[in-house]
């Protein structure tokens, strides 16, 4: 009888479903979540446009769209102006955006899953013109920037006080603009300017990169209020797709960089992982030393303890020609500060952290900041001008972090299975084998690591890229950085 029961019940409980209509969702957190999942994109060619035939597609599209697949969903998306997007992701409930930079300003805005590629924010000019760019006091000059409202490049000019910005809903709308002089200049990036130029009528030989500002990873964006269960899906799948080699396979469709390896050397073979450790933080700590070195030796000239800029500049443009990797400056007791560039800046120096070590008459290395004249992620050197015991400003070096990153990978090469990267005591990466993490928050490379490097030493495993890797790390004696290698886990 029981046995008739049930399946009695299983007739009527079908023929409800197709009277009615209803669909079954799949098991994937909440069915109410998923239900009301929206996928949002914009033109960004190439990881998400929409195609001549009209359909939305791109490097980010397929990885987004192979995602849903292996989660047995149908859910559409839908492209709109960036800004449009961006704001409805911020507000709405179970919103997806892509492709979006992770930055640090946007870090406790929402959920990430990723990252999926990755891009560096570019000034781009018509290559006839004779525009040059050595910070971004420079660029404040012009007459206009062309910039996409509410991108990451726009709240990173924003953050930066550069104002004389023009607002477009897209990459094209910019290009446009610049063709037809509204502005001087465009905030491109260096994967979506050949295609977002040529939409806009602009031929991409015809512009040239000005002045780079920084390189970001790219992520999936879900809103905060999305199930942490649904976003945990999402990491798992995407960490599936770099483990089977899908995600590098939809790469190579579009000539983007594959995750497998980070060097072709295996100089490190043959050594143990703690003492190629201890040979890189010894490697870094070196490097930046001879920034200090030089700034200390500079601090006790009498072009400098005059005071003078004038009899001071010509000393630290002759220097600075010698070392590419860094601009010098040179700040007052009251915060104000000259560069070998702009000379005397609108900036002031008084809220950055070494500041008072400085006027305090100490020297400083390693701390990890974005410039206020240049933009791009730095670590400071600094060396206070003492005069008759009287601290009368001091000299500093911004290091171009991005070019240390790459010294450190021609001059240590690690294997095909190891990356490197190095931490300050505050979680910020400073460098790093992929140096689209340069500048960002270590605990959005992976969870949990900011606690455990707290130690002046050890080793550790962690998740990252979809593969296990084990860690092992040193402090490095000058900087005060957690240098690390790590290997991955078969």
């Amino acid at each position: 009888m029981k046995k008739t029961m049930i399946g009695f019940g299983i007739i009527v409980l079908t023929m409800l479903f197709v009277i009615t209509g209803l669909e079954i969702f799949p098991c994937y957190g909440n069915e109410k979540d998923t239900a009301e999942l929206q996928i949002i994109t914009e033109e960004f060619a190439p990881f998400n446009f929409r195609s001549k035939e009209g359909k939305i597609t791109g490097q980010s599209t397929e990885i987004v769209r192979e995602i849903l697949s292996r989660l047995n969903l149908k859910i559409d998306v839908r492209l709109m102006p960036w800004n449009d997007g961006y704001e409805l992701a911020l507000s709405a409930s179970d919103v997806v955006l892509y492709s979006t930079f992770r930055t640090n300003e946007r870090e406790k805005l929402f959920q990430w899953v990723g990252p999926i590629g990755s891009d560096e924010y570019l000034f781009y000019a018509f290559a006839d013109s004779d525009i040059s760019i050595r910070s971004l006091e420079d660029a404040k000059k012009f007459s206009a920037i062309g910039v996409v409202q509410d991108d990451a490049r726009h709240q990173f000019l924003k953050q930066n006080n550069v104002t004389n910005l023009k607002l477009y809903p897209s990459d094209a709308e910019c290009y446009r603009a610049l063709k037809s002089g509204d502005v001087d200049l465009v905030v491109g990036t260096s994967e979506t300017m050949a295609q977002m130029s040529r939409r806009a009528g602009v031929d991409p030989s015809d512009l040239k990169p000005v002045y780079s500002l920084r390189k970001t990873p790219l992520y999936i964006a879900f809103n905060k209020n999305t199930s942490t269960d649904i976003v945990k899906q999402w990491q798992d799948t995407l960490d599936e797709m770099k483990r089977d080699g899908t995600f590098d396979e939809i790469n190579a469709r579009w000539g983007g960089v594959t995750t497998k390896g980070y060097s072709k050397s295996d100089t490190t073979v043959g050594i143990t992982t703690i003492a190629a450790t201890k040979l890189l933080a010894e490697f870094i700590d070196v490097r930046l030393d001879e920034f200090l070195s030089v700034l200390q030796a500079l601090s006790f000239t009498d072009e400098a303890r005059s005071g003078k800029w004038k009899k001071l500049k010509p000393l630290l443009v002759e220097r600075e020609k010698a070392e590419l990797n860094g601009r010098i400056w040179y700040v007052l007791p009251d915060g104000s500060y000259y560069t070998t560039v702009d000379d005397l800046t609108s900036k002031n120096l008084k809220d950055r952290s070494y500041f008072p070590e400085l006027i305090a008459g100490n020297s400083v290395l390693g701390t990890i900041v974005v410039s206020k004249s240049t933009g791009k992620t730095i670590a400071v050197a600094g060396a206070p001008i003492i005069k008759k015991d009287k601290v009368k400003g001091a000299l500093g070096t911004s290091i171009y972090m991005q070019n240390i990153n790459d010294e450190v990978q021609n001059a240590f090469p690690l294997q095909s299975d190891q990356i490197f990267f190095a931490v300050t005591d505050d979680g910020t990466i400073a460098l790093h084998s992929d140096d689209a993490w340069i500048g960002q928050q270590i605990d959005s490379f992976s969870e949990n690591l900011k606690s455990i490097l707290e130690k002046n030493s050890g080793e550790c495993d962690f998740t990252f890229e979809g593969k296990d890797w084990h860690a092992v790390w040193v402090t490095a004696p000058k900087t005060g950085w957690r240098v690390v290698i790590a290997n991955v886990v078969e």
